[in-house]
């Protein structure tokens, strides 16, 4: 379902009928009804399993209540090509928007990341004005269907309102990283959490604003494990929405970008899904001397940089970048308040908050499910060359949090663009940088370390909290240590050609 913000235009196609009705039906008390005529052709679809199936076009325009409302579409038709089972889809808009859709059969949504795979065309895209076309192949992906009543909804997203879900093809086309986009989980191919999304795919969700108001991040003064000195509870207000990376770049994504993996965990038998570490703050957006250097210069990155790699292959259309602190704690947190982004606490206190963790261990990799092995006398690391049942997980390998993020607990620990401040002032006086509205933190008089979040595959589990607040020099790597792309929710129309 679309949010409340959007106005929905309805079309159907009447069989029998000499014409489609188009209705605005908002979420909102309407001033009034448009409705338009268009000319009609009934057409039928056929199998092996039944003669006709009625045919319905829907059309779900999104008309956000944003300075620049989403473009119009319409003239909407769904056919089937004689002697295909193939169903064609083609529609207009009359600027550039992303243009996203949801199939249907006898009125139930088909769950796309189940059988909707083999889809061509313009769909899913962000798309200039004009008349577009896609066709889905349903033989191929749902044969066992017998399609008595198939209906598409096409919904046209602003550029500064784009979908829920925008993945990046890693594996360059025409000198190009094509950038799709689904409007929610269950329009994903396969599925979120597929192994398509760990390789050669980056697959970001987009996180909501704090909604105009603030929220608390820290940690009280009861939660077991926490530093008093780093984890005071300040407000913060988030005032835009965000894109925030479903897995840790692993390194297959980070080699398809830069070339090579520095990766400590690299055995070639099962590298691929597993996160990058071992990767330079400095080599993700670029040195000081480069121009790089957050708040100072912005969202500047270096153009060698694995961040201004992407964005240059992706032209620009959104502007990747690590995540501030607040938006990082935001996103893993997912509205809730514990130590785990589960809602639950840890099982400890006082010393014993190291010790196993059966609510932790739902979620991530740590010392005591795997990220080291004990010896007898003491917990070690594990060699290299190891599977990922030790040292860093397969991404994706355990529950993700309400927003649908992976790994924000253990596994390894996260760049921020923060510079890192050693101590915010204890808990009876915040640092101000960290708080507020979209705070970008402590500025460069810090030195030359900057923020990492959450803990890491041989960190016991109070070291994993949603609080847990570090850092790492922006010149050196660490095999605890990586990263996962943000991006700010707003697609730059300029570069609508892709």
């Amino acid at each position: 379902m679309l949010s409340p913000t959007f106005r929905r235009f309805l079309m159907k196609r009447q069989f029998g009928a000499n014409n489609c009705f188009v209705e605005c039906c908002g979420n909102k008390p309407q001033k009034g009804r448009r409705s338009e005529t268009a000319p009609h052709n009934n057409k039928t679809m056929h199998n092996n399993k039944t003669k006709t199936a009625a045919l319905a076009a829907i059309l779900c325009a999104g008309a956000a209540a944003l300075a620049n409302p989403p473009p119009n579409v319409g003239n909407v038709t769904l056919v089937q090509p004689h002697g295909t089972h193939r169903a064609q889809i083609t529609y207009s808009t009359d600027g550039a928007g992303i243009a996203t859709f949801q199939l249907m059969t006898n009125g139930v949504d088909i769950v796309h990341s189940e059988v909707v795979r083999t889809v061509s065309g313009a769909v899913n895209k962000f798309l200039p004005a004009g008349r577009h076309s896609f066709t889905w192949d349903a033989r191929r992906d749902f044969p066992e269907q017998i399609l008595e009543s198939l209906s598409v909804k096409i919904t046209l997203w602003s550029p500064d309102n784009p979908p829920q879900y925008c993945a990046v093809n890693l594996v360059a086309q025409n000198g190009r990283y094509p950038v799709m986009w689904y409007g929610k989980e269950a329009e994903v191919p396969f599925g979120a959490n597929h192994g398509w999304w760990k390789k050669d795919w980056l697959l970001l969700r987009k996180i909501p604003s704090t909604e105009g108001v603030f929220v608390t991040q820290g940690s009280p003064v009861t939660e077991a494990g926490r530093n008093s000195g780093r984890e005071a509870l300040h407000s913060v207000r988030l005032t835009k929405p965000f894109y925030a990376g479903v897995f840790p770049v692993t390194q297959r994504q980070y080699s398809l970008v830069m070339g090579s993996n520095p990766s400590w965990f690299n055995n070639p038998a099962f590298n691929e899904e597993r996160p990058v570490e071992t990767v330079r703050y400095d080599v993700i957006r670029g040195t000081i001397a480069q121009g790089a250097n957050w708040p100072d210069t912005g969202y500047f990155v270096a153009p060698d940089s694995f961040m201004g790699r992407l964005r240059e292959l992706t032209g620009g259309i959104l502007e990747f970048d690590l995540p501030t602190e607040a938006q990082w704690e935001h996103a893993c947190r997912a509205g809730t308040s514990g130590a785990w982004n589960n809602g639950t606490s840890t099982t400890g206190t006082g010393s014993s908050a190291n010790n196993p963790d059966p609510n932790l261990g739902l979620l991530g990799r740590y010392q005591r499910n795997g990220g080291q092995t004990h010896n007898g006398e003491a917990w070690v690391d594990p060699p290299r060359d190891c599977s990922p049942e030790h040292g860093t997980a397969t991404v994706g390998s355990y529950l993700p949090n309400a927003w649908g993020l992976y790994d924000m607990h253990g596994n390894v620990r996260e760049f921020c663009l923060n510079y890192s401040n050693g101590n915010i002032n204890g808990d009876s006086s915040p640092d101000p940088a960290l708080a507020g509205d979209d705070p970008a933190g402590v500025g460069p008089g810090n030195g030359s370390q900057r923020a990492i979040r959450t803990g890491h595959w041989g960190e016991p589990s109070a070291a994993q909290r949603s609080a847990r607040r570090g850092q790492q020099s922006v010149t050196s790597g660490a095999n605890t240590v990586g990263f996962r792309v943000f991006a700010r929710a707003e697609a730059d129309v300029a570069n609508v050609a892709q």
